[in-house]
């Protein structure tokens, strides 16, 4: 009879059986979030009530790869969104379920590159165990705006896997191989440019020699890379989603909040509670940053200094290279997203440790896998139980995490309950209220948008949604002060201006309304402005020839309803 350790090692040799497994309690764990609808107020909304995703057809088909979405470019996840929806229409069961599939692909080409390049099938299975299962994937998995890491990460190790295993005989087919699926991941994210980097990784951990043949390859990669972070810039600058962080932050306080960030990456692979789907950057207090901030930035270059003198010094052992190679990994594949001179609205998204992790675990387990050899039973029955308890824990916390993402107020509540910080909180209460507003519960939207503001008094985007929501209810008085308060903070807030206009109108400051509409078209001219314009010459001015003309103009800029207006107050030939 075999013993239960060569029963185990027969069941993981065959990594089919090893990935059905580990697939299965993926799909218990994620199976409650089928039934989940889409994100309204974060990002959902914005893709799946594109009509041009809506409507897949040549012309919007090319649009996907000459067009920016979101601030981003990202042409396959876009036509996977517009694919899945022509098949089912307007289901997300089945936008979930691709994003379920993805995700077990990934957990497939996770085992099978672990195994290769540990040669340790336990090694390769506990990886990709904890990869199926670790809490921070949970947002890649579940938000379905997040299609873009499951795809990039897919065609990024497919690259590695068809690099790891390239033949000298076939030489050329395989680098073919590895340019297609580093181009695709490109095209599905453009955090896929750090591939070339990890391809020369991979190489010196498998102890292949730098050959000239491998330059005009590796050289093309590098190309690419800086070819698509450049449209990567342009794509998120457009958008303006990138802010110089040198307005807010001087040079020491920015390394102090990348090493932070690291801090919290590292903190959270090992202990990923409190989780949030928002970290936003902090509040300065009294003109500087928190004391907690320059702790865990001293905590995680210690930290991450200790893993790569410990993994250079052993670098000739198994476990040593491990090391080196697992951080190196990691901190390459995070090193894109990291807040260094320019920077999107969050200091750290768990979405971006999505294949940053795996590096950081295969080292880890390459650890205790060297010292579970070395002890007894007693000390190897105690590791096997601590990994068994981790990933029920890690089940659990993902399981639970899940809950959280069921909807926008589910969602927002839960940022507001871990009160990661007070940026983290005011956000919370206002993504909140745009969830109360789009629901019209009115009473609620108000309540929010004013913890926003008691938090964070310059947040003028809750002034500005607040006075939405007291213009909407008829309180004019309200939503003139909010609205006012929102262009005391920014002083070419167009909307604000506009709206503010309306609320004059309504009471009878027709002046001060055409004032503000005069304003919002020089600022930046509009068809709502020109349209808004045009109603108060006519219907308050008595000024039709005016009137005429700015539904003309807004006409031209695409509004139907100032041609309804011309055709019907205007003599339109």
């Amino acid at each position: 009879m075999r013993s239960q350790d060569g029963k185990l090692k027969h069941i993981l040799q065959k990594y089919w059986v090893t990935w059905l497994l580990i697939c299965g309690l993926t799909v218990l764990i994620y199976s409650g979030t089928l039934s989940y609808g889409m994100l309204a107020n974060f990002d959902d909304d914005a893709y799946f009530g594109d009509t041009r995703i809506q409507d897949l057809n040549a012309a919007n088909t090319g649009a996907y790869f000459t067009d920016y979405y979101l601030g981003m470019y990202q042409p396959i996840p876009v036509l996977s969104f517009a694919l899945v929806n022509h098949i089912s229409p307007d289901s997300m069961w089945s936008q979930r379920v691709l994003n379920l599939l993805l995700h077990c692909l990934n957990i497939l080409l996770v085992l099978l590159i672990t195994r290769k390049l540990t040669g340790n099938i336990y090694i390769g299975a506990l990886t990709a165990l904890f990869f199926a299962i670790h809490p921070m994937h949970v947002e890649s998995v579940t938000w379905l705006s997040t299609r873009s890491n499951l795809l990039y990460s897919a065609f990024y190790l497919g690259a590695v896997l068809t690099y790891i295993n390239r033949k000298d005989e076939h030489k050329l087919l395989n680098w073919c191989i590895v340019i297609l699926f580093f181009t695709l991941s490109l095209l599905s994210k453009v955090t896929a440019a750090t591939l070339p980097a990890v391809l020369l990784l991979t190489g010196w951990y498998q102890g292949r020699k730098f050959k000239l043949s491998m330059l005009l390859p590796n050289a093309l990669l590098f190309i690419l890379s800086g070819i698509f972070i450049w449209i990567g810039v342009q794509a998120s600058a457009a958008f303006g989603h990138i802010t110089d962080m040198g307005q807010s932050y001087t040079f020491t306080e920015r390394v102090i909040l990348v090493l932070h960030a690291q801090g919290l990456y590292l903190a959270k692979f090992l202990f990923p509670l409190n989780l949030s789907a928002i970290y936003l950057f902090p509040f300065k207090e009294s003109g500087s940053l928190p004391v907690s901030y320059l702790i865990s930035a001293v905590l995680a270059l210690a930290a991450i200094a200790v893993m790569l003198w410990a993994g250079w010094k052993w670098r000739r052992m198994d476990e040593g290279k491990a090391v080196l190679f697992g951080v190196l990994f990691y901190l390459i594949t995070i090193s894109i997203v990291m807040p260094l001179k320019w920077s999107r609205t969050v200091i750290i998204a768990e979405r971006y440790t999505y294949l940053p992790y795996i590096g950081l675990t295969a080292a880890l387990l390459v650890v205790l896998f060297s010292v579970w050899k070395k002890y007894g039973k007693t000390g190897k029955v105690l590791l096997v139980a601590m990994l068994v308890l981790t990933a029920v824990l890690f089940s659990l916390q993902s399981s639970r995490r899940n809950k959280a993402w069921e909807n926008p107020a589910t969602l927002f509540t839960d940022v507001i309950e871990n009160k990661q910080g007070k940026a983290e909180v005011s956000m919370g209460y206002y993504n909140r209220g745009n969830e109360y507003l789009r629901l019209k519960n009115a009473g609620a939207a108000i309540s929010d948008y004013s913890s926003a503001i008691e938090i964070y008094p310059t947040y003028r985007e809750a002034f500005y949604n607040r006075g939405l929501v007291y213009y909407l209810s008829g309180n004019n008085d309200a939503a003139i002060a909010d609205f006012t308060r929102a262009i005391a903070l920014k002083d070419d807030f167009v909307d604000a201006f506009i709206n503010r206009a309306a609320a004059y109108r309504n009471t009878g400051m027709y002046e001060l309304a055409l004032n503000d509409l005069d304003w919002a078209i020089s600022i930046h001219p509009s068809a709502l402005a020109y349209l808004s314009r045009g109603v108060l010459f006519y219907s308050n001015f008595n000024n039709p020839e005016k009137a005429c003309q700015d539904w003309n103009v807004s006409a031209q800029m695409g509004s139907d309803q100032a041609k309804q207006l011309l055709q019907q107050y205007c003599r339109v030939q």
